[in-house]
Protein backbone atom coordinates (compact mmCIF):
# COMPACT_ATOMS: atom_id res chain seq x y z
CA UNK A 1 0.00 0.00 0.00
CA UNK A 2 1.25 3.63 -0.48
CA UNK A 3 2.32 5.54 2.06
CA UNK A 4 1.15 9.16 2.55
CA UNK A 5 3.42 11.84 3.78
CA UNK A 6 1.90 14.40 6.02
CA UNK A 7 2.93 16.51 8.62
CA UNK A 8 0.21 17.51 10.43
CA UNK A 9 -3.19 14.97 11.15
CA UNK A 10 -5.03 16.60 12.66
CA UNK A 11 -5.33 19.48 14.79
CA UNK A 12 -5.74 17.95 18.02
CA UNK A 13 -3.57 15.90 20.20
CA UNK A 14 -2.24 12.42 18.34
CA UNK A 15 -1.98 9.45 20.70
CA UNK A 16 0.46 6.60 19.14
CA UNK A 17 -0.91 3.07 19.90
CA UNK A 18 1.80 0.57 19.90
CA UNK A 19 -0.06 -3.18 18.85
CA UNK A 20 1.16 -6.62 18.30
CA UNK A 21 2.72 -7.17 14.52
CA UNK A 22 -0.82 -9.45 13.66
CA UNK A 23 -3.23 -6.59 14.42
CA UNK A 24 -1.50 -4.19 12.31
CA UNK A 25 -1.07 -6.75 9.86
CA UNK A 26 -5.01 -7.26 10.20
CA UNK A 27 -5.38 -3.70 9.72
CA UNK A 28 -3.17 -3.66 6.22
CA UNK A 29 -5.43 -6.75 4.89
CA UNK A 30 -8.56 -6.51 6.68
CA UNK A 31 -9.27 -2.98 7.89
CA UNK A 32 -10.58 -2.32 11.73
CA UNK A 33 -11.08 -5.22 13.91
CA UNK A 34 -12.36 -5.02 17.57
CA UNK A 35 -9.53 -3.92 19.50
CA UNK A 36 -8.80 -1.56 17.26
CA UNK A 37 -11.91 -0.24 16.99
CA UNK A 38 -12.02 0.21 20.92
CA UNK A 39 -8.63 2.45 20.95
CA UNK A 40 -10.37 4.34 18.49
CA UNK A 41 -13.63 4.90 20.12
CA UNK A 42 -11.72 5.71 23.29
CA UNK A 43 -10.05 8.35 21.39
CA UNK A 44 -12.77 10.34 19.47
CA UNK A 45 -13.85 10.49 23.08
CA UNK A 46 -10.67 12.19 24.21
CA UNK A 47 -10.31 14.44 21.37
CA UNK A 48 -7.31 12.45 20.31
CA UNK A 49 -6.02 10.93 16.89
CA UNK A 50 -5.19 7.15 17.37
CA UNK A 51 -2.30 6.52 15.23
CA UNK A 52 -1.24 2.73 15.22
CA UNK A 53 2.11 0.89 14.43
CA UNK A 54 4.30 -2.01 15.36
CA UNK A 55 7.02 -1.59 17.98
CA UNK A 56 9.36 -1.98 14.89
CA UNK A 57 8.09 1.28 13.35
CA UNK A 58 10.32 2.91 15.84
CA UNK A 59 13.60 3.51 14.25
CA UNK A 60 16.12 5.45 17.00
CA UNK A 61 17.70 8.34 15.27
CA UNK A 62 13.89 8.53 12.68
CA UNK A 63 11.85 11.40 13.62
CA UNK A 64 9.00 9.99 11.90
CA UNK A 65 6.91 6.57 12.04
CA UNK A 66 4.72 4.95 9.50
CA UNK A 67 1.19 4.69 11.03
CA UNK A 68 -2.47 3.63 10.09
CA UNK A 69 -5.12 6.26 11.09
CA UNK A 70 -8.51 5.98 10.35
CA UNK A 71 -10.13 7.60 7.35
CA UNK A 72 -13.31 7.94 5.57
CA UNK A 73 -11.92 4.92 3.39
CA UNK A 74 -10.87 2.82 6.96
CA UNK A 75 -7.55 2.69 7.41
CA UNK A 76 -4.36 4.13 5.81
CA UNK A 77 -0.85 4.03 6.60
CA UNK A 78 1.05 7.47 6.37
CA UNK A 79 4.41 8.66 7.50
CA UNK A 80 3.94 11.04 10.49
CA UNK A 81 6.04 12.70 13.07
CA UNK A 82 6.12 10.45 16.01
CA UNK A 83 3.50 11.34 18.58
CA UNK A 84 4.32 13.46 21.52
CA UNK A 85 2.74 10.52 23.46
CA UNK A 86 2.92 6.44 23.07
CA UNK A 87 1.03 3.94 24.88
CA UNK A 88 2.68 0.65 24.38
CA UNK A 89 1.29 -2.77 24.20
CA UNK A 90 4.48 -4.27 23.05
CA UNK A 91 8.38 -4.18 24.31
CA UNK A 92 10.52 -1.37 23.79
CA UNK A 93 13.86 -1.54 22.92
CA UNK A 94 16.62 -0.24 25.75
CA UNK A 95 17.98 1.27 22.30
CA UNK A 96 14.15 2.41 21.27
CA UNK A 97 13.39 3.59 24.81
CA UNK A 98 16.96 5.74 25.20
CA UNK A 99 15.98 7.35 22.00
CA UNK A 100 12.66 8.24 22.46
CA UNK A 101 13.29 9.94 25.86
CA UNK A 102 16.58 11.96 24.33
CA UNK A 103 13.65 13.20 21.92
CA UNK A 104 11.48 14.35 24.56
CA UNK A 105 8.88 12.01 24.02
CA UNK A 106 6.75 10.07 26.87
CA UNK A 107 5.80 6.25 26.29
CA UNK A 108 3.83 4.66 28.86
CA UNK A 109 3.18 1.11 29.97
CA UNK A 110 6.27 -0.01 28.14
CA UNK A 111 8.03 -2.04 30.81
CA UNK A 112 7.18 -3.15 34.10
CA UNK A 113 10.42 -5.37 35.48
CA UNK A 114 11.13 -8.61 35.10
CA UNK A 115 8.71 -11.42 35.48
CA UNK A 116 10.26 -12.78 39.51
CA UNK A 117 7.44 -13.96 41.51
CA UNK A 118 9.93 -13.83 44.63
CA UNK A 119 11.10 -10.59 43.45
CA UNK A 120 7.29 -9.19 43.47
CA UNK A 121 6.87 -10.84 46.91
CA UNK A 122 9.65 -9.02 48.74
CA UNK A 123 8.84 -5.50 47.36
CA UNK A 124 5.02 -5.90 48.62
CA UNK A 125 6.70 -7.29 52.15
CA UNK A 126 7.96 -3.30 51.96
CA UNK A 127 4.50 -1.69 52.79
CA UNK A 128 3.52 -2.82 56.10
CA UNK A 129 -0.20 -2.15 54.91
CA UNK A 130 0.07 -4.81 52.51
CA UNK A 131 1.92 -7.44 54.14
CA UNK A 132 -0.76 -9.47 55.30
CA UNK A 133 -1.76 -9.65 52.10
CA UNK A 134 1.00 -12.39 51.08
CA UNK A 135 1.28 -15.86 51.54
CA UNK A 136 3.66 -17.12 53.51
CA UNK A 137 6.39 -17.72 50.53
CA UNK A 138 10.09 -18.48 50.34
CA UNK A 139 12.63 -19.34 48.09
CA UNK A 140 12.88 -23.39 47.35
CA UNK A 141 15.39 -25.60 48.29
CA UNK A 142 14.90 -28.98 50.14
CA UNK A 143 15.59 -27.87 54.00
CA UNK A 144 12.94 -25.02 53.20
CA UNK A 145 10.77 -27.66 51.94
CA UNK A 146 10.91 -29.57 54.86
CA UNK A 147 10.56 -26.24 57.62
CA UNK A 148 7.05 -25.58 55.27
CA UNK A 149 5.97 -28.89 55.45
CA UNK A 150 6.19 -28.99 59.24
CA UNK A 151 4.10 -25.57 59.22
CA UNK A 152 1.63 -26.13 56.54
CA UNK A 153 -0.71 -29.68 55.38
CA UNK A 154 -0.99 -27.75 51.93
CA UNK A 155 1.99 -25.87 49.77
CA UNK A 156 2.48 -25.18 46.65
CA UNK A 157 5.60 -25.42 44.35
CA UNK A 158 5.90 -22.63 41.75
CA UNK A 159 8.67 -21.49 39.33
CA UNK A 160 9.76 -18.29 40.17
CA UNK A 161 9.05 -17.69 36.52
CA UNK A 162 6.63 -18.95 35.25
CA UNK A 163 3.13 -18.44 34.16
CA UNK A 164 -0.43 -20.16 33.33
CA UNK A 165 0.02 -22.68 35.55
CA UNK A 166 3.24 -24.66 33.68
CA UNK A 167 5.37 -26.26 36.17
CA UNK A 168 2.81 -25.95 39.46
CA UNK A 169 3.05 -28.16 42.03
CA UNK A 170 1.05 -29.36 45.17
CA UNK A 171 1.91 -30.81 48.62
CA UNK A 172 -0.58 -32.07 50.80
CA UNK A 173 -0.58 -33.91 53.84
CA UNK A 174 -2.71 -37.17 53.85
CA UNK A 175 -1.53 -38.42 57.40
CA UNK A 176 0.58 -37.91 60.24
CA UNK A 177 3.65 -39.25 58.15
CA UNK A 178 2.69 -39.20 54.67
CA UNK A 179 1.97 -36.52 51.69
CA UNK A 180 0.61 -36.27 48.30
CA UNK A 181 2.45 -34.52 45.58
CA UNK A 182 0.31 -33.49 42.33
CA UNK A 183 2.57 -32.35 39.56
CA UNK A 184 2.15 -32.04 35.46
CA UNK A 185 3.26 -34.18 32.88
CA UNK A 186 1.50 -32.62 29.89
CA UNK A 187 -0.55 -29.64 29.84
CA UNK A 188 -4.04 -30.71 31.95
CA UNK A 189 -2.50 -34.26 32.26
CA UNK A 190 -1.39 -34.78 35.92
CA UNK A 191 0.49 -37.50 38.17
CA UNK A 192 0.11 -37.98 41.74
CA UNK A 193 2.65 -39.99 43.90
CA UNK A 194 2.80 -40.30 47.94
CA UNK A 195 5.72 -40.24 49.86
CA UNK A 196 7.13 -40.00 53.66
CA UNK A 197 10.15 -38.55 54.54
CA UNK A 198 12.25 -38.54 51.49
CA UNK A 199 11.79 -35.52 49.09
CA UNK A 200 10.71 -37.00 45.52
CA UNK A 201 13.08 -36.94 42.82
CA UNK A 202 10.44 -34.78 40.45
CA UNK A 203 10.59 -32.12 43.17
CA UNK A 204 14.38 -32.03 43.21
CA UNK A 205 14.87 -32.36 39.93
CA UNK A 206 12.34 -29.36 39.43
CA UNK A 207 14.26 -27.04 42.05
CA UNK A 208 17.85 -27.79 40.06
CA UNK A 209 16.37 -26.89 36.62
CA UNK A 210 14.93 -23.43 37.57
CA UNK A 211 14.28 -21.52 40.60
CA UNK A 212 11.42 -22.43 42.51
CA UNK A 213 9.70 -20.34 45.32
CA UNK A 214 7.34 -22.24 47.93
CA UNK A 215 4.51 -21.20 49.06
CA UNK A 216 1.81 -21.37 51.68
CA UNK A 217 -1.48 -23.01 50.01
CA UNK A 218 -4.53 -20.36 50.71
CA UNK A 219 -8.13 -22.18 51.56
CA UNK A 220 -9.87 -20.36 48.29
CA UNK A 221 -13.18 -19.65 48.39
CA UNK A 222 -15.54 -21.74 45.97
CA UNK A 223 -18.32 -21.36 43.84
CA UNK A 224 -20.92 -24.60 43.50
CA UNK A 225 -17.53 -26.17 45.42
CA UNK A 226 -14.81 -25.42 42.94
CA UNK A 227 -12.01 -23.23 44.61
CA UNK A 228 -11.30 -19.87 42.29
CA UNK A 229 -9.78 -16.96 42.53
CA UNK A 230 -9.49 -13.33 40.60
CA UNK A 231 -7.96 -11.40 37.69
CA UNK A 232 -8.18 -7.81 38.62
CA UNK A 233 -7.29 -5.15 36.30
CA UNK A 234 -6.40 -1.59 37.47
CA UNK A 235 -5.56 0.99 35.21
CA UNK A 236 -4.34 4.96 35.07
CA UNK A 237 -7.32 6.52 33.16
CA UNK A 238 -8.37 10.37 32.13
CA UNK A 239 -8.08 11.56 35.89
CA UNK A 240 -4.31 10.34 36.17
CA UNK A 241 -5.73 8.03 38.92
CA UNK A 242 -5.21 4.08 39.39
CA UNK A 243 -8.79 2.47 39.26
CA UNK A 244 -10.40 -1.03 38.70
CA UNK A 245 -11.54 -1.67 35.07
CA UNK A 246 -12.50 -5.11 35.68
CA UNK A 247 -12.66 -8.45 37.64
CA UNK A 248 -12.70 -11.84 36.34
CA UNK A 249 -13.11 -14.55 37.96
CA UNK A 250 -11.16 -18.00 37.20
CA UNK A 251 -12.99 -20.86 38.33
CA UNK A 252 -11.13 -24.56 38.75
CA UNK A 253 -12.31 -27.30 36.58
CA UNK A 254 -13.26 -29.34 39.45
CA UNK A 255 -13.89 -29.13 43.25
CA UNK A 256 -10.83 -31.33 43.90
CA UNK A 257 -8.43 -29.07 41.26
CA UNK A 258 -6.04 -26.18 42.63
CA UNK A 259 -5.22 -24.56 38.96
CA UNK A 260 -7.65 -22.04 38.10
CA UNK A 261 -5.78 -20.63 35.14
CA UNK A 262 -7.80 -20.78 31.85
CA UNK A 263 -5.14 -22.37 30.21
CA UNK A 264 -5.32 -25.45 32.36
CA UNK A 265 -9.45 -25.80 31.64
CA UNK A 266 -10.26 -23.27 34.19
CA UNK A 267 -13.70 -21.89 33.73
CA UNK A 268 -14.15 -17.66 33.27
CA UNK A 269 -17.16 -16.22 34.90
CA UNK A 270 -18.02 -12.28 35.76
CA UNK A 271 -18.12 -11.06 39.50
CA UNK A 272 -21.83 -11.20 39.42
CA UNK A 273 -22.32 -14.41 38.36
CA UNK A 274 -20.26 -15.81 41.15
CA UNK A 275 -21.56 -13.01 44.12
CA UNK A 276 -24.86 -12.25 42.99
CA UNK A 277 -26.09 -15.21 45.13
CA UNK A 278 -23.08 -16.08 46.55
CA UNK A 279 -23.91 -18.05 50.44
CA UNK A 280 -20.88 -16.16 52.26
CA UNK A 281 -19.85 -13.18 50.55
CA UNK A 282 -22.24 -10.06 49.80
CA UNK A 283 -21.33 -8.92 46.18
CA UNK A 284 -20.87 -4.73 47.15
CA UNK A 285 -18.88 -5.27 50.12
CA UNK A 286 -17.36 -7.59 48.80
CA UNK A 287 -15.93 -5.73 45.35
CA UNK A 288 -15.15 -2.71 47.42
CA UNK A 289 -12.79 -4.97 49.52
CA UNK A 290 -11.30 -6.64 46.13
CA UNK A 291 -11.07 -2.98 44.58
CA UNK A 292 -9.83 -1.14 47.31
CA UNK A 293 -6.85 -3.60 48.23
CA UNK A 294 -5.88 -4.06 44.18
CA UNK A 295 -5.63 -0.19 43.77
CA UNK A 296 -3.77 -0.12 46.68
CA UNK A 297 -1.29 -2.55 45.35
CA UNK A 298 -0.81 -0.64 42.44
CA UNK A 299 0.09 2.53 43.68
CA UNK A 300 2.64 0.98 45.68
CA UNK A 301 4.35 -1.68 42.71
CA UNK A 302 4.13 2.01 40.82
CA UNK A 303 7.08 3.38 43.19
CA UNK A 304 9.29 0.60 41.60
CA UNK A 305 8.15 0.53 38.17
CA UNK A 306 9.05 2.42 34.80
CA UNK A 307 5.53 4.85 33.89
CA UNK A 308 3.37 1.86 34.11
CA UNK A 309 -0.66 2.05 33.22
CA UNK A 310 -2.14 -1.13 33.40
CA UNK A 311 -1.94 -3.64 35.54
CA UNK A 312 -3.20 -7.23 35.58
CA UNK A 313 -3.23 -8.89 39.43
CA UNK A 314 -4.23 -12.27 40.55
CA UNK A 315 -5.66 -12.39 44.07
CA UNK A 316 -6.97 -14.73 45.99
CA UNK A 317 -9.90 -14.50 48.28
CA UNK A 318 -9.59 -17.00 50.69
CA UNK A 319 -13.11 -18.92 53.15
CA UNK A 320 -12.58 -15.97 55.71
CA UNK A 321 -13.01 -13.14 52.81
CA UNK A 322 -9.36 -12.80 53.00
CA UNK A 323 -8.09 -11.18 50.00
CA UNK A 324 -4.54 -12.28 48.88
CA UNK A 325 -2.20 -10.91 46.73
CA UNK A 326 -0.76 -14.14 44.34
CA UNK A 327 1.04 -12.83 41.20
CA UNK A 328 0.71 -10.05 38.45
CA UNK A 329 1.37 -9.51 35.20
CA UNK A 330 2.00 -5.67 33.33
CA UNK A 331 -0.11 -5.30 30.03
CA UNK A 332 -2.81 -7.80 30.13
CA UNK A 333 -4.39 -9.66 27.25
CA UNK A 334 -7.83 -8.49 26.69
CA UNK A 335 -8.72 -10.09 23.21
CA UNK A 336 -11.86 -10.09 21.54
CA UNK A 337 -15.02 -10.01 23.76
CA UNK A 338 -17.13 -12.27 23.12
CA UNK A 339 -19.78 -11.33 26.44
CA UNK A 340 -22.66 -9.33 26.89
CA UNK A 341 -23.77 -7.13 29.50
CA UNK A 342 -21.35 -6.37 32.20
CA UNK A 343 -18.18 -7.55 31.15
CA UNK A 344 -18.57 -6.26 27.53
CA UNK A 345 -18.17 -2.77 29.51
CA UNK A 346 -15.70 -4.01 31.56
CA UNK A 347 -13.92 -5.05 28.41
CA UNK A 348 -14.21 -1.81 26.57
CA UNK A 349 -13.02 -0.14 30.33
CA UNK A 350 -9.83 -1.35 29.80
CA UNK A 351 -8.97 -0.10 26.29
CA UNK A 352 -10.69 3.27 27.36
CA UNK A 353 -8.80 3.90 30.46
CA UNK A 354 -5.27 3.76 29.11
CA UNK A 355 -6.02 6.34 26.24
CA UNK A 356 -7.99 8.62 28.39
CA UNK A 357 -4.28 8.76 30.56
CA UNK A 358 -2.80 10.03 27.55
CA UNK A 359 -5.24 12.91 27.68
CA UNK A 360 -4.39 13.49 31.23
CA UNK A 361 -0.94 13.51 29.99
CA UNK A 362 -1.51 16.11 27.43
CA UNK A 363 -3.34 18.21 29.79
CA UNK A 364 -0.58 18.01 32.15
CA UNK A 365 2.15 19.10 29.54
CA UNK A 366 -0.66 22.41 28.90
CA UNK A 367 -1.26 22.93 32.20
CA UNK A 368 1.46 21.17 35.16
Amino acid sequence: METREVRHIEKKETIGIILPDSICDRLAVEGSQINVRAYQEAADQFMLTAAFFKVKDIQPGRPTVKAWISSENGYEQRTMPLPQILYSRGFLSRKQQRFLTESGIIFYNHKGFKHDKYRMHTMIMKDPELRHSLPRTAKADPAVLKTMMASYDSVLLKPVNGSLGAGIMHIEKISKNSWRLDYQVKRKQWEVETFQEEIPEVILKAFDARPYLIQEKILLATCKGRPFDLRVVVQRNHTGNWVVAGILCKVSPSKDQFITNLSQGGQSLSFEDVFTHHPDFPLIPTRDCIEQKAVQLARHIDRYAEHIADIAFDLALDTSGRVYFIECNFRGRYGNVRYKGKRLEEWKAKHTNPIGYARFLYNQMKHP
